[in-house]
């Protein structure tokens, strides 16, 4: 049996800045939720925007997978289109935060910013 791609991959940075953001974190919950959207944006995103927050616990529906010591909770649907993808972390003039590069996604890179969590 083939094991199964994790839904998402940190960069190292991105491992630090969020075990950092854990740490700072009062409350909010241990699992990091990823959430898809279907924004109807640019079509180099596929039209999906992402958000990342603190989560107490998984509802009816989600899938959880831990990740490089982090409890990973997304809505099953969601899991599919996310597989694969990787999350970074980005420092720039123009933006700080992190990132999540979809490779199921077509065009992906544009600079329009739809891949952008927030």
């Amino acid at each position: 049996m083939q094991k199964m791609m994790p839904i998402v991959k940190f960069t190292p940075l991105a491992k630090q800045k969020l075990s950092e953001a854990l740490k700072e974190q009062t409350e909010g919950g241990s699992y990091l939720r990823i959430d898809v959207y279907a924004s109807g944006g640019c079509a180099c995103s596929g039209g999906y925007t992402y958000g990342m927050q603190l989560s107490e616990k998984p509802r009816g529906n989600d899938l959880v997978e831990e990740v490089d010591d982090f409890k990973i909770v997304t809505d099953k649907n969601n899991a599919e289109i996310l597989r694969g993808s990787k999350i970074d972390f980005v420092d720039t003039m123009q933006r700080q935060g992190f990132k999540i590069e979809n490779p199921n996604v077509q065009g992906q890179g544009c600079g329009c910013g739809s891949g952008a969590a927030h």
